[in-house]
């Protein structure tokens, strides 16, 4: 197996994120993606985005909260949202699949806090 996988495999993402940890820099959440996971540490996001390479291989994104100029959710009805977040800095806008389940309202508010600060 890879070094990312696909499920929402809390423990395993978090094995795997603390791998691109900094010294002083501390883990705070994961969450299960469509492909792969998002982490929030004390200082940035990180994230696998394959659309910046072939499907093969991987890139592991790391964005400063700082940098982060606006996130996006999409309403599809009334009541739902879909499970999608688009996450812009000035140099693109980055998307992030959710995986079905997953708490993408609460990965969205912790993000609003953490930009708005």
């Amino acid at each position: 197996m890879g070094l990312f996988s696909k499920g929402d495999n809390r423990q395993k993402h978090q094995e795997q994120a603390r791998e691109f940890l900094f010294d002083s820099e501390e883990l705070e959440d994961t969450y299960g993606l469509l492909v792969d996971f998002v982490a929030f540490t004390s200082h940035r996001i990180l994230f696998v985005d394959r659309s910046l390479l072939s499907k093969s291989r991987s890139v592991v994104v790391s964005i400063p909260y700082g940098k982060i100029e606006e996130i996006a959710i999409e309403k599809t009805g009334m009541f739902s949202f879909s499970n999608n977040i688009e996450i812009a800095t000035k140099k693109e806008t980055h998307a992030l699949n959710f995986m079905k389940g997953s708490d993408v309202m609460g990965f969205y508010r912790k993000l609003s806090e953490r930009i708005c600060r």
